[in-house]
C-alpha cells in the first residue's frame, strides 16, 4: 500500500468535476476533529458516467480493490462497477473510498452539504456536521466513536459561541 496523499487525491477527484461529498475521517478534521484518518472517503452517484471519470483519472495511479489487491489493476466496465454499493481502492495516491450511500443517511442526493476549502483555494462539498456525527454514530467502531465524541464537542462549542 501507498503512503497515504491525501491532498493529491483530493486534487485529483476536484480536476474531475465529479459531483461528489467528502465523508468520513477527512470530513471530521474538517468540521474540527483531531483524530487523523488514514484514507479518503466520498460519496457519489455509482452512474455509468461518474465512474468511468473517476477511473480514468485514477489510472495513472493503478487503482486496485483494496480487498483483493491480488485481482491487479481495475479493468472492470464502469457499468460493471456501477452496480456495487462502494468501490475500496488503493493507488500510488493512497486509499480512496467510494461510496454510493453514506449510512443511515442515504445516496449522496440525501446528504447535507456545506462547502469548505480543503485545499489553498479549493472548496469541496463536504457532509454536514450533525450528519458526520450521525454517521460515526451508525457505524460504532471503537475508532469511530473517538471522532463521534470529539465531533459532538466541536458541536457543543459551535452552538454555544452562536447562543
Amino acid at each position: 500500500m501507498a503512503a497515504q496523499r491525501t491532498e493529491a487525491l483530493l486534487e485529483l477527484i476536484h480536476a474531475t468535476g465529479l459531483d461528489c461529498v467528502v465523508v468520513g475521517g477527512v470530513a471530521a478534521v474538517a468540521h474540527g476533529a483531531t483524530t487523523a484518518t488514514r484514507d479518503l472517503d466520498v460519496a457519489m452517484e455509482f452512474s455509468p458516467g461518474n465512474l468511468e471519470r473517476l477511473m480514468a483519472a485514477l489510472a495513472p495511479y493503478h487503482p486496485l480493490h483494496a480487498t483483493r489487491p491480488e485481482l491487479g489493476v481495475i479493468v472492470a466496465a464502469p457499468a460493471s462497477l456501477a452496480q456495487y454499493r462502494l468501490l475500496l481502492l488503493d493507488t500510488d495516491l493512497g486509499r480512496l473510498d467510494v461510496l454510493s450511500r453514506v449510512e443511515p443517511i442515504g445516496p449522496p442526493p440525501q446528504l447535507k452539504t456545506v462547502s469548505l476549502e480543503l485545499l489553498p483555494g479549493r472548496t469541496f462539498r463536504v457532509i454536514d456536521l450533525e450528519q458526520l456525527i450521525a454517521v460515526k454514530a451508525h457505524v460504532g467502531r471503537a475508532k469511530d466513536r473517538i471522532v463521534e465524541a470529539e465531533l459532538r464537542f466541536v458541536l457543543a462549542a459551535r452552538n454555544a459561541t452562536k447562543a
